[in-house]
């Protein structure tokens, strides 16, 4: 008689002495192991290739919903930092000295020459305020109203020829592109 054939690959045929130690995996295990050595190398890279694209679709969708979250926190952030830069002006502009020189300005008095250091140090730290807005509304972590609003106020600031004295004197160390709103926004009024 013609020699047995050999064991197909991956198939463990025990000796009869070593079937006793091997548990039995039961008839899923032989179909299982049957279908993967059905599957050619080629139909493995055909499953992967229609895998493939919906895996890259499903990154991409998680990415992009991480951003807009992101994107949404970042722009929550900006709107807090501009609403406790807005407290603390407003606080300090609460302060009795402060108080006494706006009083004393809308009178049409002279100012010392200290409360005009105090006020000058005020509206320069509202103006540096005004130029972190506007980063921040050129680079879109503003919308258009919180923008037109923080420009309404803005322009009420400059009416006054005092802001604007202090102003004239100070644009020279704010970048180009706030001098020029200012300038714009002050030929509004």
């Amino acid at each position: 008689p013609p020699p047995p054939p050999p064991p197909p690959p991956f198939f463990f045929h025990p000796h009869p002495g070593n079937r006793a130690a091997q548990e039995s995996r039961g008839l899923g295990d032989v179909y299982k192991r049957q279908v993967l050595d059905d599957m050619s190398f080629e139909t493995i890279i055909i499953i992967l290739q229609t895998i493939g694209p919906f895996t890259v679709l499903v990154t991409v969708y998680f990415l992009v919903t991480e951003l807009k979250e992101q994107n949404r926190v970042a722009r929550a952030n900006a709107r807090q930092n501009i609403a406790d830069s807005h407290q603390k002006l407003t606080l300090a502009g609460l302060n009795k000295r402060l108080i006494e020189i706006k009083v004393k300005l809308r009178k049409g008095e002279e100012l010392t020459e200290e409360e005009d250091a105090a006020y000058l140090t005020h509206f320069s730290a509202i103006l540096r305020a005004r130029q972190s807005q506007h980063y921040q509304y050129t680079i879109g972590m503003l919308d258009e109203s919180e923008w037109s609003a923080m420009l309404s106020s803005f322009r009420t600031l400059l009416k006054d020829q005092k802001n604007l004295e202090i102003w004239t004197w100070v644009s020279p160390t704010f970048p180009e592109d706030f001098v020029e709103l200012v300038e714009k926004e002050r030929m509004k009024i």
